[in-house]
């Protein structure tokens, strides 16, 4: 597997996940395909399961990351982010992880899954309005009294 994300509106979660070998190009081209995607809102909250992940090239390629994560990633996202990452990935790989992390006001770094997700599960998760406030015919249905 390379990378991908998932939109899951009736959950209201993006993931993201990214494992393997998979060089920097990749990762930004899924961001901005997920920024892009018609589905895409920016309040819900996000995983970005980065476990297993192996950076072609040299191990600081991530820091190429940084412009898009903060011209373009950054101002389009709202809502909260879990990054989670584990023991197998190299300590520079990690460190850019850290440093790209940092760089979003809302994100946390997560070593272990779980934990990422009760993060977000106690977070207060986007108010479906737009699904709330679905417009049905029923509602319009009254008991008037009989003049």
């Amino acid at each position: 597997m390379a990378a991908g994300y998932h939109i899951n509106d009736d959950e209201g979660l993006i993931t993201v996940r990214a494992e393997g070998v998979v060089d920097p190009e990749a990762l930004q081209a899924v961001g901005r395909a997920m920024l892009e995607d018609a589905c895409f809102d920016p309040d819900l909250p996000q995983l970005l399961d980065f476990r297993g992940l192996h950076v072609m090239a040299k191990p600081t390629t991530l820091a190429e990351l940084k412009p898009f994560i903060e011209d373009e990633f950054r101002d389009q996202v709202n809502g909260i982010i879990a990054v989670v990452i584990d023991d197998d990935l190299d300590a520079s790989l990690c460190a850019d992880i850290y440093r790209l992390t940092c760089a979003i006001p809302k994100a946390e770094l997560f070593e272990n899954y779980d934990q990422a997700l009760k993060w977000l599960m106690r977070r207060e998760f986007v108010p479906r309005g737009p699904l709330l406030q679905k417009h049905h015919a029923a509602y319009d249905r009254r008991d008037d009294a009989p003049k």
